[in-house]
């Protein structure tokens, strides 16, 4: 199966999206734009990410700024991680695919 231009992204997807944006300290609308997501969805993201203690909020002269945590950096390390291997096991897959579909009587 084929993936689309077009791909769903799941919830882990999207944290980690917004976690890597926030690495060196981002204001809403940066993530918002960078993370392609909309008002509702990043207000709403980062609220459960700031509640999971994966990012920081530090406001200062009127702006806000969302910074991720050490523990964000680390759920970003794993997430990065289990993608590697994710993508190794669909390349086996499609290797094992293969070997049936060529010696299919």
């Amino acid at each position: 199966m084929s993936k689309s231009k077009r791909q769903y992204r799941g919830r882990m997807e999207i944290a980690a999206n917004i976690l890597e944006i926030a690495k060196a300290g981002s204001r809403k609308t940066k993530i918002m734009y960078r993370g392609n997501l909309s008002f509702e969805l990043t207000q709403k993201y980062l609220q459960q990410l700031e509640g999971l203690q994966l990012i920081e909020v530090e406001t200062s002269n009127g702006d806000t700024v969302y910074t991720a945590t050490p523990k964000g950096e680390l759920f970003l390390a794993d997430f990065y991680e289990l993608q590697k291997h994710d993508k190794i096991a669909d390349n086996k897959k499609r290797i094992l695919e293969g070997a049936l579909i060529a010696h299919t009587p």
